[in-house]
């Protein structure tokens, strides 16, 4: 009787110390429980975040975007053109056509019609060369100084969607010196301490897809 009761003391003893080392069953399916519910809620979120993105998700032509408002007339036509002329890109047109107008603009002060009827039309280079024969003709001599572009933005495009002619109208403000002296040599408007600041509204033409690279100027205002 008494060895029995030893080893029921004893079984009791090791099962009591195995309860406090593992724990209960209960307590372990608790547990769980509570991360089960965190992991769910957590991908619930997830998912629910990933529809959001979906929903709102959208893509826009930087390119386009950074020169013309994205719900204007003017970036529909400018993504027509990128589409109709693979490679072509808005934020290159509008580097050349600063290009063209510090060019354009300067050969015009230092009467340079050579340079004007390589990157414009005939209507333009006429009105050029009109101003400058008759400046010529009065004895007159110009002497400028470009001082850079402080502004330029698109004001219009439009295209022809017969003859893919596409017409650009850029808005350009910069910055110059001139002087321009009579034929013994007096300043008769500007100088050279005076710095002029110039506005000019001028429209470049292209048949987009077409061999020749070079936008032509073809309206000044």
């Amino acid at each position: 009787m008494v060895q029995i009761i030893v080893l029921a003391a004893v079984a009791f003893f090791l099962f009591w110390r195995l309860k406090s080392v593992l724990g209960s069953r209960q307590g372990f399916e608790k547990v769980n429980k509570n991360v089960d519910e965190k992991t769910k809620s957590s991908k619930t979120n997830t998912n629910s975040g990933d529809k959001i993105i979906d929903l709102k998700s959208s893509i826009v032509d930087e390119d386009i975007a950074d020169y013309v408002d994205e719900s204007s007339e003017q970036f529909k036509i400018l993504l027509e053109l990128k589409k109709l002329e693979d490679g072509w890109l808005v934020s290159n047109f509008v580097s050349g056509a600063k290009l063209a107008y510090e060019e354009i603009l300067m050969a015009f002060e230092n009467g340079d019609l050579n340079k004007i009827k390589k990157l414009s039309s005939k209507e333009v280079f006429t009105a050029f060369k009109d101003v400058i024969d008759d400046r010529n003709q009065k004895g007159f001599q110009v002497e400028a100084e470009f001082g850079g572009v402080r502004d330029i933005r698109i004001k219009d495009v439009k295209l022809n969607k017969k003859n893919l002619e596409a017409n650009i109208t850029m808005i350009f403000q910069c910055d110059i010196t001139y002087s321009i002296k009579d034929k013994n040599n007096k300043i008769v408007e500007g100088g050279s301490d005076k710095v002029k600041k110039q506005k000019d509204i001028w429209t470049f033409t292209r048949k987009m897809n077409s061999d020749v690279p070079i936008w032509y100027l073809t309206k000044t205002e």
